[in-house]
């Protein structure tokens, strides 16, 4: 096992040395488990996803997972890139900030990059309401495109429209 782990963590260190040159903008970190976490401002996620996609010989373009995290606390919502290289060892996270009181959070979309990131920013775009400027469909995918507000932030329950109380009367010839 530990030779496997030597590998990830030569890799990491090699992501992040590449990613010092070709998005010096990136903040970056290896956990201990071999993740390079790459943090970058909106304008620069493009770039960073670019450069991830074409680190050699382990090229991350493996796509896994968009995931959306509220902090409203610090006034923003994060959208994390959970990315792969397929088959060799390397993994990064890429994690991009928006304003969560902006009237339209938003970040280009990075689509183009990573193609299976299409359904995944339409559903952040659902729940969190974080825009993804250039995406190709950009349409809620679980709810009714009449709903309103986005479940997944902190503040939904308090700040939902009111609904009406259905009663047995509403049944009622």
């Amino acid at each position: 096992m530990s030779g496997a782990s030597d590998q990830r963590s030569s890799t990491a260190r090699a992501l992040r040395d590449h990613l010092a040159g070709a998005a010096p903008f990136a903040e970056t970190d290896v956990r201990p488990d071999g993740e390079v976490v790459v943090r970058v401002p909106p304008d620069k996620a493009v770039a960073a996803a670019e450069a991830l996609a074409g680190f050699q010989p382990h090229p991350l373009n493996y796509l896994s997972c968009v995931s959306g995290v509220d902090r409203p606390d610090e006034d923003q919502i994060e959208v994390v890139y959970t990315v792969h290289s397929l088959p060799g060892p390397a993994k990064a996270s890429l994690r991009v900030r928006v304003d969560r009181k902006a009237e339209r959070p938003s970040l280009p979309s990075l689509v183009q990059v990573w193609p299976a990131a299409d359904y995944h920013e339409r559903e952040v775009y659902d729940l969190l309401g974080v825009w993804f400027e250039g995406h190709p469909d950009l349409r809620r995918i679980l709810l009714a495109e009449t709903f309103e507000g986005h479940p997944l932030r902190k503040d939904f329950v308090q700040n939902r429209p009111p609904r009406r109380r259905v009663t047995r009367e509403d049944y009622q010839p």
